[in-house]
């Protein structure tokens, strides 16, 4: 992408890059918090409660603090992504068309890197894709059917 002149006034791209920079430091505190979790959960374990079929799966809590790491990791990965762009000038502009994206929209989500046009052809794509794998929803208008009524089919 070509390097354009900022699209913020200072001040304005100060307060979202200290929102950046906090929301980075949040990120990164939850993911540590949860992994210690994980880890003293494993070392908590024993075998005998894998074995009581009585009490709640442990490894339910785990599998639960494994899906949110993995989320607040990639919360992270998107906020650096959206450190990187302020470092080279192109904070504020579409990574996929290169429209300005709105200063509302940033100060929603600050690591957005979509305007909202092309977010929601994105969001549009990932719909249809998964409605067009095999055992999604299907158009079955097309397809021959045969009614049923008293006394045989028709």
């Amino acid at each position: 992408m070509v390097t354009r002149p900022t699209r913020f006034a200072p001040k304005t791209l100060d307060v979202l890059v200290e929102f950046l920079s906090a929301r980075r430091v949040a990120l990164a505190r939850r993911a540590a918090t949860l992994n210690r979790e994980v880890a003293d959960a494993r070392r908590g374990r024993d075998i005998s409660d894998v074995l009581d079929d009585e009490a709640p799966a442990p490894d339910a809590d785990i599998a639960t603090h494994l899906i949110l790491i993995e989320r607040a990791e990639e919360r992270l990965r998107e906020v650096d992504a959206a450190l990187d762009r302020v470092a080279e000038d192109t904070y504020g502009y579409c990574v996929r068309c290169g429209a300005g994206i709105p200063l509302q929209r940033l100060r929603a989500l600050p690591a957005a890197a979509n305007c909202v046009e092309c977010s929601g052809r994105f969001t549009r794509s990932l719909a249809y894709r998964s409605h067009a794998k095999p055992g999604g929803i299907r158009d079955r208008s097309r397809v021959g059917t045969r009614i049923l009524v008293a006394g045989g089919e028709q």
